[in-house]
Formats: structure tokens, sequence, C-alpha cells
């Protein structure tokens, strides 16, 4: 194949980060990300490569190039990371069940999907890697924030009231029902959920659930204002309007599912 030249390169990586699997939560999630230092990243080398893009938030990050394969329009560098915040993207708030939940590095809690990277989320920001197989154990090992020269202990998930109200919500059923099974059917979710969402509420620290309510809606009203609350785009004002109402009565009537959605809007605002 002939080489790729350099602009052709940057072009294709951008094209990568446009068709990234969930980019359209990355893509809200950089207005709230923390700012260059408090990202984080795999340093200017990882692997053997070297940095070839950095988002202009400075938030995300790519390692190595690729060759667009013939008659495709696009490719996958070898490594990349993208920086959030926990209430964006937290295991609650996507809809995919993750196939293992583990501990990494003291306390941050992380959350693998299968073909689709890991995500680690430590104190308010998740951290997504995306590498081929064999380089995942060294990123986990190795991603740092931007400030850090080297990488060092995590601190353990701060998640969003909603997603630690539906934590709570199985751990309390567990107690009443106590299988798996019968947890499901008295709750309405289904059992693969239930047994990440109890290994999740086990990976956090002691009490952190302790003062937390169980949430009073159903599964299904709560379904019902997360679609509602996806519908409203991302614009708080504009949804307001084609219902009718105030920007705050929309707020109020949603507030039960921020966190949950993929999309943190502001509390406060016009």
């Amino acid at each position: 194949m002939r080489p790729v030249s350099r602009p052709t390169r940057v072009a294709l990586l951008v094209v990568l980060f446009a068709l990234l699997p969930f980019a359209a939560v990355a893509a809200h999630a950089e207005s709230d990300s923390p700012d260059r230092a408090g990202a984080y990243w795999l340093g200017p080398y990882f692997a053997g490569m070297r940095l070839t893009y950095t988002s202009p938030t400075g938030t995300s990050f790519a390692y190595g190039d690729c060759e667009q394969p013939a008659g495709e329009g696009g490719c996958s560098v070898p490594a990349q990371v993208q920086n959030s915040t926990s209430c964006d993207r937290n295991p609650l708030a996507i809809d995919r069940v993750p196939y293992r939940v583990f501990l990494l590095r003291g306390g941050a809690v992380a959350v693998e999907y299968e073909q689709t990277g890991l995500d680690v989320s430590t104190g308010s920001q998740t951290v997504t890697l995306y590498t081929e197989f064999e380089l995942m154990s060294a990123a986990l090992r190795d991603f740092r924030r931007r400030s850090e020269p080297d990488p060092r202990p995590l601190a353990p998930p701060v998640y969003p009231p909603a997603a630690l109200r539906e934590l709570k919500r199985v751990t309390v059923a567990k107690k009443r029902y106590g299988r798996i099974g019968a947890i499901a059917r008295a709750i309405g979710l289904p059992p693969a959920e239930v047994q990440v969402r109890l290994q999740i509420a086990e990976l956090l620290p002691p009490k952190t659930l302790a003062h937390v309510r169980p949430p009073k809606l159903s599964i299904p009203a709560l379904e019902r204002l997360r679609q509602l609350a996806f519908r409203t785009e991302n614009n708080l004002p504009r949804a307001a309007r084609l219902r009718g109402i105030s920007v705050a009565a929309l707020r109020k009537k949603i507030a039960p599912v921020r966190g949950l959605t993929g999309y943190c809007w502001p509390l406060k605002g016009p």
C-alpha cells in the first residue's frame, strides 16, 4: 500500500474521532470535562507510539497511526483515551451491559464492554480507553493525569445521585428477595443488569450508599423520563418551548434521571 501522508493521517484521525462508539456522549462530555492538566492520558508516548492527536479541549487523545483499508472510509488507531465526567458517562447511563467489572489501582471501578473499550470511573471523572487487546493491560497500568509524571493510585468513583439511587434500588431488593432472578422480577430489570449493579455496589467504599434513599420511581416510569430527557436534544430552552413549559419546570421534571442519560444538563441557567 502507498504510504499515507501526514495530512491524510490527521484527516483520518479526525474522521475516526467523529465515528467512535459513544461519540455523541463524548462530545457532550467534553464541555464539562476536566481542564487539560486534570485530564488523563497515556503520556507523550505509549507502547512505543507517539501521541498523534489531541482534541481542541485537551481531553481526548490518540496514539499511533493507522492504514485505511481499501474501499473503507476510516480506520482505528492502536490506542485512544477519552475523558468525561462521571455524570455524563457511568455504567448506569449506558444502555449496554458490561461483561466485566473490577477494582483498579486502589479504588477506581473499571467496567469493560466487549469490543467497545473500557471505562474507568475515578473521582468525578470517567476515563475511556480504546486499545488493541494486547495493549489494554499496559494502558490500565500507565494512564495518568497530564499533570502527573507517573501513574498513581486512583480514587473511588463519585457517581451522580441518580446513579447512586439506582444502585441502592438493587441492594435494597437483594435484602428482601435474595436471588438475582427474584430481584429482577420484582423491580423490572434484566437479571444481567441486576448482577452488574450489585457488583458495582459491592466495589464502592463502605457506607457509600448508607444515606442514599431508594428511588421512588418504578423502572418503567424512570425509563419514560429518560426518553423525555433524550428528546430534549440537549437544548433545554428549545425543548421547553416546544412543550409549552418553562425551562425550570422541564429541569425539575427530568431531574430524577440526570446522570442516567449520557448527558448532564446544567442544574441552573436560562
